[in-house]
């Protein structure tokens, strides 16, 4: 799965990088948790770009609102298409998340120890996502999103066993565009990304409070023990779950 997430770059920067239409302000997070707003990209009927904050927790647009038991900040990409909480997003509100690494949690004799996965160039990645919106009886608007999660690679493998679906820069255009239907392709996108260019660390604990915030929450940490890698980290095959 993934829980926490870092998202601290300009938006200014992802205009350029994603080249976006329109923008909007946001603070750089170095530790987003779920039920707070995450910027989005999503385009709309005239193949605008638009950057978008989203409360990150999905409420479907049936649903009666957001219900805490219920917790729908990642779905599954062996079920998206089919599971009736976001099958209709998949079909027709897909989006992407810009982020500069996510954590992980690896469990060992001293306890768990959080880790951060990141390009080993510290640059942005893609990550899958859906929108919806919800309307409430009074009028109110909530604006949601789910993260994409498939199998995770050999490097995220020995920690956990999903990791976010990593969109290349040439996949984006097919996956925001509203009117493509080829739900067939769309699926064929939700593979594990390969593992050349990736990297990960031991970062403080101070990330387990999403309270905390701060550059320092992804320096490098030493822990008291080795945290294992998976033997084939080089290949670019995956195994099963």
């Amino acid at each position: 799965m993934c829980g926490r997430f870092v998202q601290h770059f300009d938006p200014e920067l992802y205009a350029s990088r994603y080249h976006l239409d329109d923008l909007c302000e946001a603070r750089p997070s170095y530790n987003v948790a779920p039920t707070q707003p995450v910027l989005a990209i999503r385009e709309d009927g005239a193949h605008k770009r638009q950057l978008i904050p989203l409360r990150w927790g999905l409420v479907p647009a049936w649903s009666k609102g957001p219900d805490n038991r219920y917790n729908m900040i990642n779905a599954r990409a062996e079920t998206v298409h089919s599971k009736p909480a976001y099958r209709n997003a998949f079909k027709h509100r897909r989006c992407l998340i810009p982020a500069e690494g996510f954590y992980e949690w690896h469990s060992g004799p001293h306890g768990k120890t959080p880790m951060l996965i990141r390009r080993q160039d510290s640059q942005p990645f893609t990550m899958a996502g859906l929108w919806e919106r919800w309307q409430g009886r009074m009028g109110e608007i909530i604006e949601s999103c789910t993260i994409i999660v498939t199998e995770a690679n050999p490097l995220v493998r020995p920690i956990h066993d999903r990791m976010p679906v990593i969109l290349d820069a040439a996949e984006h255009t097919s996956w925001l565009d509203p009117n493509n239907s080829d739900t067939a392709a769309l699926r064929n996108l939700l593979q594990p990304t390969a593992v050349e260019q990736w990297t990960l660390h031991p970062v403080s604990r101070q990330v387990n409070n999403p309270r905390n915030d701060g550059p320092e929450l992804i320096a490098p940490v030493v822990t008291p023990v080795a945290i294992p890698v998976a033997a084939d980290t080089h290949r670019n095959g995956f195994d099963q779950r």
